[in-house]
């Protein structure tokens, strides 16, 4: 009876943490589509049959959540009395894998990106991204400017944004670089933080002169609070 009662109460939380992994994969699927597009518009025939994989998948994902969130719900009448028996142990942690850990980073900064670009453009702004040195040469500014995108608004406005994201929700991280930029261009430079990139609704946090809003805490770096992130951002 306590473990029915307890299977019970813990289910929307059980549910939840089953649609968050089932999004993720949701995620990866739909950023693999999005690279592909391009080549299988052009008549890549790979391509093509790569989007026909990954759109088979994504039906699959569908049908295998709505099957698990049923299992979930039906597990408290599944229970019935037995003998307990061990069959194995296993620890499963995050790959350690350098190259996986730098791959992952890529994808989230690249969602960050698009997120970001994307919510400027469509409040009619011109961007440009500066975020190598080679594009912010071509934009005739610094290789290293301190911050990822230039934007320019039809009244003439401009903002230097830097872009940071995150899988979740945590703490970002500011180069002494970008932080020096943060200070120098005050109420021009605004911080865009994204979280939960590893989800199919990534959140835009805007911060106008973040040097000014946000408390900080020094190291080689400058590091951000989550929840002053929160705090700080505009409405």
């Amino acid at each position: 009876m306590e473990r029915y009662k307890a299977l019970e109460e813990t289910l929307p939380k059980r549910i939840n943490f089953l649609k968050c992994g089932y999004d993720y994969q949701e995620s990866e699927l739909l950023h693999r589509r999005g690279k592909l597009r391009d080549k299988a518009n052009a008549g890549d025939a790979h391509a093509k049959g790569e989007m026909t994989k990954i759109k088979n998948r994504q039906r699959q994902l569908t049908s295998l959540k709505e099957q698990a969130i049923a299992t979930l719900h039906r597990e408290p009448e599944l229970i019935v009395p037995g003998e307990v028996t061990c069959i194995a142990h296993a620890l499963v942690v995050p790959s350690t894998d350098p190259e996986d850990k730098k791959r992952q980073d890529k994808e989230i900064e690249a969602i960050a990106m698009r997120t970001a670009r994307g919510d400027e453009e469509s409040q009619g702004a011109i961007v440009k991204d500066i975020s190598t040195p080679q594009l912010a040469r071509e934009a005739g500014l610094t290789d290293y400017p301190g911050f990822d995108l230039l934007s320019r608004y039809p009244d003439g406005k401009q903002r230097s944004i830097e872009v940071k994201g995150r899988a979740g929700i945590g703490n970002v991280e500011l180069t002494e670089n970008e932080w020096v930029a943060a200070c120098n261009l005050r109420e021009r430079y605004w911080l865009y933080v994204v979280f939960n990139c590893a989800t199919p609704h990534p959140r835009l946090l805007r911060i106008q002169d973040p040097f000014g809003k946000l408390i900080v805490k020094t190291k080689t770096s400058v590091v951000i609070n989550a929840q002053e992130i929160f705090q700080a951002a505009e409405n």
